[in-house]
Order: C-alpha cells, then structure tokens, then sequence
C-alpha cells in the first residue's frame, strides 16, 4: 500500500485520469479501479526492492 502523500496522491490522479478518458461510465469505472490497483502495486513493487536492498547491503557488512 502508497505510504506517503505523493504516493497516494499518484494512485488518484492515475485514476481520475483513466476514468476521465471515457465518456462510458459503464467502462472508465472498471479501468480507472484497476488503474489504481495497477498503480498500487507498482508502489509496493518498489517499496519491497527498497526493503531488499537495504537488507542485503546491511548482511554484506556482516563479517
């Protein structure tokens, strides 16, 4: 999940802009759901190879 503002503030915009692109209701509401989702996971996607970066430096300086 998006833990800081600017995080969030790129899942909703990703989606206002998904639904905004259609006149279609029917279809924009489910695009601009998985947008946000898609958007989501990228964030967690990035926040998790962070989290492995750090873990595999910090066991590298063990001796």
């Amino acid at each position: 999940m998006p833990r800081t503002l600017g995080q969030w503030v790129g899942v909703v915009v990703t989606t206002i802009v998904v639904m905004g692109a259609r006149n279609d209701m029917a279809l924009a509401a489910p695009l601009g759901v998985f947008a946000g989702a898609l958007a989501t996971f990228f964030v967690s996607l990035d926040a998790q190879r962070r989290l492995a970066r750090r873990t595999l430096v910090d066991t590298s300086k063990r001796p």
